[in-house]
């Protein structure tokens, strides 16, 4: 889209104010985690008072129990029907003494011997307990704690079997049944709201579970549920606290963040008329002289001494050297078209080597920033929840990176320096899992047909590659076949001696291969387009319709997999490549299961990251940080040295580049494990493959995370790590052998 640069320097001063104002709301959105961070902490320690308060209130209501239970005189009075003692010894004055409410005195058999109560009521009646509940309620504990509701509302009740006093731990038959109650009426509740800070309430008795809920950062509630005798729900404590500091505290945020933003509109308000005075109307006057292709329009500009003077001077020096440079350019050209032809054959011959060698070489650098642009376009999306037009440009950026991203993967396939991560794997399952994917690239009108004949199809090999060579052939032949047609894909298990390995490639040997076969009914190719399907960027499509370099990049996955690859083809007969897989003999790994990634706020571990480009740097600890981990940043090995011997506390993972200034990852990794040797390692790469791994072959007990990758794959990869069981070696020099570095 072409734009003006007034334009685009406006768009490039609102997307500066709109960063400011997202950083504003990234520190609301701190702000607000920190609120609710407090409120949890509030639910704790109300929990545990409220808890703390219950037992306490509970006590004289327990020891008039428990002390009443083990006497020989009360044992003597129920076996005798003795009701006078009885009411002489549990009077008002006892029940108040003791803080209860009602006292019931059960015979042996069940039966109702003697109730009391201090609430001047005659008709109070009987605990909703039958005879037969008695040896049930006391079957697994001497006494007992539950609510029961009763017409006069809930009670707590403590209960207790009566026993002499020699029979102190209640090992004997009980000679009876004690229980007191204290009723929760109201006024209980409003002197325990009064008690406690909290306002307490009850609820009808159902199911539900407790829990603690937040309901607004300066509000939190819990609930306990009151249990039966049996265990069954009676009804449902709610526990409500406010904070009129934190209150007034998140009022104030929101004050904050709404002038923030005021100042942000102002500022671009600001800064955009002075864009229209000071840079519209001689941006205006240079682009009529590059219209009219004169130097005439801007001759006053020339006498300005800005930068726009400036550039209007050197305009003008351009218009008078325009004659004589087209004249050189005539002159050359007659020499750069002898030239041109000559050097296309060296070109020709050179361009494998020369793409992979710049493929190898940018990779670092470039994914440095892919990682950088994806993983800030994800950021801003997960933070500009409220305005769809910032979440829609940031999904357009992360769309492009990834783009970027994948013609990186490509470039580095068929040059084959991208990093595998083989597995041992059955190529009849692949076949089958990737059927239906591929059907859906294909198209309905073509007749897809899968044979998974091969007897013992067990290779080892990158299994996300190998789809990716299925579909890249099943494109190439959906493009040979613009009427429909057929494709086929099989498997099968042969056995070739040295010649006919060598016939199909010079690096195979004699031995047993799977097969993977994928042919289609198109119009077949030439010998001369046949020499050159697998160069890069060479293609039959017309412009714009296609890159030059699926097949190039299967044919790098299959030469770096250790595999050969032949093509048989005529005009006209349609074609059927053949790849070539050495026989594994070990059996099939199993796929791990990933852990979901807890939310944020569960991390609670330290991690130290060392990466020597510091907007990656920043991207990590940002993430990190923003997911509840405790972060150290270095920009280097020495650096990170000195933080790890100077840090008192424990650092449970090492986050860290493979290649640096100074010393490179493995060295520090090998040195901090000295220091620590309980430290976890997670090593970070955009380097081509030959620079981390055996031939692009990525070691079993390495664990990497290559560039570029999104905030989300960084916390996956980081909670993986942290959470595997066994000890991932720190020195690389165990798990990877003898591996060199460039710095």
């Amino acid at each position: 889209m072409d734009m003006k640069v007034q334009t685009k320097i406006t768009l490039l001063l609102a997307l500066v104010v709109t960063a400011f104002v997202t950083g504003a709301l990234a520190f609301r959105t701190f702000d607000r985690f920190k609120f609710r961070r407090i409120a949890q902490e509030r639910i704790t320690e109300r929990n545990h008072s409220f808890d703390t308060f219950l037992q306490r209130n509970g006590e004289p209501l327990e020891t008039l129990v428990e002390d009443s239970t083990c006497l020989d005189r009360m044992v003597q009075a129920v076996a005798d029907n003795d009701e006078k003692w009885l009411s002489e010894n549990f009077n008002d004055a006892t029940l108040g003494a003791f803080h209860a409410n009602a006292v019931w005195i059960y015979r042996a058999d069940g039966t109702l011997l003697y109730q009391r109560n201090n609430l001047n009521t005659s008709d109070f009646g009987e605990l909703p307990v039958s005879k037969n509940d008695f040896f049930q309620m006391f079957a697994k504990e001497p006494l007992r704690q539950f609510f029961a509701q009763l017409p006069h509302g809930l009670m707590e009740l403590r209960a207790g079997t009566i026993h002499p006093s020699k029979d102190f731990q209640r090992k004997t038959r009980p000679r009876g049944y004690l229980l007191a109650g204290r009723l929760w009426n109201q006024p209980t509740l409003n002197e325990m709201s009064l008690f406690t800070g909290n306002e307490i309430s009850l609820a009808p008795d159902g199911e539900k579970a407790a829990v603690s809920t937040i309901d607004h950062p300066d509000s939190v509630s819990f609930e306990r549920v009151l249990e039966g005798w049996d265990g069954k729900p009676v009804a449902r404590l709610i526990i409500r606290n406010s904070s009129q500091v934190v209150k007034e505290l998140e009022r104030e945020s929101q004050a904050l963040m709404l002038w923030i933003v005021i100042f942000a509109l102002f500022l671009l308000l600001l800064i955009s008329s002075s864009l229209v005075r000071w840079v519209r109307r001689p941006l205006r006057t240079i682009m009529r002289s590059l219209a009219q292709n004169d130097p005439r329009p801007i001759e006053a500009l020339c006498a300005d001494h800005t930068e726009f003077g400036q550039l209007a001077r050197t305009l003008r020096t351009f218009f008078a050297q325009r004659d004589k440079l087209i004249q050189e350019i005539e002159e050359r050209r007659a020499t750069e078209a002898a030239l041109r032809e000559k050097e296309h054959e060296l070109r020709h011959a050179q361009k494998l080597e020369a793409v992979g060698r710049l493929a190898g070489g940018v990779a670092h650098d470039f994914n440095n920033l892919l990682t950088a642009i994806i993983g800030y376009a994800e950021l801003i999306i997960k933070r500009a929840q409220q305005d769809p037009i910032i979440r829609q440009n940031s999904a357009l950026i992360r769309k492009a990176g990834e783009q970027a991203a994948s013609l990186t993967r490509q470039l580095l396939a068929f040059s084959r320096k991208q990093l595998l991560q083989p597995k041992v794997l059955d190529l009849n399952d692949l076949v089958r899992d990737v059927q239906a994917l591929l059907h859906r690239v294909i198209g309905e009108h073509f007749e897809l047909r899968t044979e998974p004949c091969a007897r013992d199809g067990r290779v080892r090999a990158d299994p996300t590659q190998l789809e990716q060579i299925i579909l890249n052939l099943g494109v190439n032949a959906r493009d040979a076949m613009p009427n429909g047609g057929v494709l086929k894909i099989r498997t099968d298990r042969i056995r070739l001696d040295y010649k006919s390995a060598r016939r199909i490639s010079s690096s195979l040997k004699a031995g047993d291969y799977v097969v993977l076969s994928v042919e289609d009914t198109g119009t077949g190719m030439d010998a001369e387009t046949k020499a050159r399907i697998f160069e890069p960027f060479f293609t039959t499509k017309g412009p714009g319709k296609g890159t030059g370099l699926g097949l190039a990049t299967v044919y790098g996955i299959v030469k770096q997999s250790g595999g050969g690859i032949l093509v048989d083809t005529e005009p006209g007969r349609g074609t059927c490549f053949h790849i070539y897989f050495p026989h594994e003999r070990r059996p099939v790994d199993q796929v791990k299961t990933i852990t979901v990634e807890p939310p944020v706020g569960s991390n609670f571990e330290t991690v130290l990251v060392v990466e020597d480009d510091e907007i990656v740097r920043e991207l990590v600890c940002d993430v990190l940080e923003g997911n509840g981990y405790t972060v150290l940043c270095a920009m280097d090995g020495p650096a990170a040295l000195k933080m790890a011997e100077e840090y008192d506390k424990l650092i449970d993972l090492l986050v860290t580049d493979v290649v640096m200034p100074q010393m490179n990852g493995p060295e520090l990794a090998s040195r901090l494990s000295l220091l620590r040797p309980e430290l976890k390692v997670l090593y970070v790469s955009g380097y081509s493959a030959d620079d981390i791994g055996d031939h692009g072959v990525l070691k079993e007990d390495l664990q990497l995370l290559q560039k570029p990758f999104s905030p989300q794959s960084l916390l996956q990869r980081v909670r993986e790590v942290l959470s595997h069981r066994e000890e991932y070696p720190a020195n690389l020099s165990e798990g990877l052998g003898q591996l060199q570095f460039s710095m």
